[in-house]
C-alpha cells in the first residue's frame, strides 16, 4: 500500500513534465510499479493515485450506480481528465495540458502527500486554500478525531 506525507514544490517544464521528489517517491508501494493515474481533484487541485491505490479507488467507483445521473456525470468528468503515466528515469511524470489547466499550474507545482495519493496544486492556490482554514486546525482535529476516539 502506497503512503505519502509531506510536501515539496517542483518545477513543471514546458512539456508538462514534473519531478516527483525522492521523499514522496519513497512512499510508493512495489505494487504501484512507478505508475500513477492522475485525475482532477476537489478544490482546484489534481490527484496522483499510484497504481495500487488507483485500483482501490476504481473498485469504489464501480459501486456507484450507473442509473444515478450524478454518478454518471462525476465519472465522465473524472474519466475525461484521467491520464496514466510512469515515472521516467529522471524521476518525472507528465501532466496533460488539461490537468495543468485544472490545477492552474504555471511553471511550479506544490505536491502534497495525502496518504493514499498526492495532491498537485498551484502553490498560490494551495496557500490561499489552506490559509483560510489554518486557524481552524484545532477545531478540525477535535471534530474529526474526537468523534473517532469516542466511537
Amino acid at each position: 500500500m502506497s503512503s505519502f506525507i509531506g510536501s515539496e514544490v517542483s518545477a513543471v517544464d514546458v512539456k508538462g513534465r514534473m519531478n516527483v521528489p525522492a521523499r514522496l517517491r519513497k512512499g510508493l508501494a512495489p505494487d504501484a510499479a512507478d505508475s500513477f493515474t492522475i485525475v482532477r481533484g476537489p478544490e482546484g487541485c489534481v490527484n496522483m493515485y499510484p497504481l495500487d491505490e488507483w485500483r482501490r479507488f476504481a473498485d469504489l467507483l464501480r459501486t456507484l450506480s450507473i442509473g444515478d445521473e450524478q454518478a454518471r456525470a462525476f465519472f465522465r468528468l473524472l474519466s475525461d481528465s484521467a491520464h496514466e503515466t510512469t515515472i521516467d528515469g529522471q524521476g518525472r511524470v507528465s501532466l496533460t495540458p488539461k490537468l495543468i489547466g485544472l490545477a492552474g499550474i504555471d511553471g511550479q507545482a506544490k505536491l502534497v502527500g495525502a496518504f493514499d495519493h498526492i495532491e498537485v496544486w498551484n502553490p498560490k492556490r494551495f496557500e490561499d486554500r489552506v490559509g483560510h482554514v489554518d486557524s481552524s486546525f484545532d477545531t478540525m482535529l477535535q471534530n474529526l478525531l474526537g468523534r473517532k476516539a469516542s466511537s
